[in-house]
């Protein structure tokens, strides 16, 4: 246990939120879109949206998103003590 609730807080400065990090992956399997990786001229990932561009012009954008990418067991990357201004809790965060 910490010694959080001891002390005094300064106006806005008391924790509101706990937040907690997880690492995800998205993958995309060029065979089951059809796409082979040599007509590839240009990929990009935004947002979790992954752009190709094919030598021949063509664009797609294809999306890869769903709840079992995020591994809840093993995949905590860090756990945050936020503000109500989502600023981290001096002394309260590793």
């Amino acid at each position: 246990m910490s010694n959080a609730n001891k002390v005094e807080w300064l106006d806005g400065t008391k924790p509101k939120f706990i937040e907690a990090r997880y690492s995800a992956y998205l993958s995309w399997d060029l065979e089951d879109l059809g796409i082979n990786w040599d007509d590839i001229d240009d990929y990009d990932i935004c947002r979790g949206q992954l752009y190709i561009k094919l030598k021949n012009g063509e664009e797609k954008y294809i999306d890869s998103w769903s709840d079992d990418n995020v591994d809840y067991k093993h995949g905590l990357e860090e756990i945050l003590i936020l503000d109500e201004d989502w600023n981290q809790v001096e002394g309260l965060n590793q």
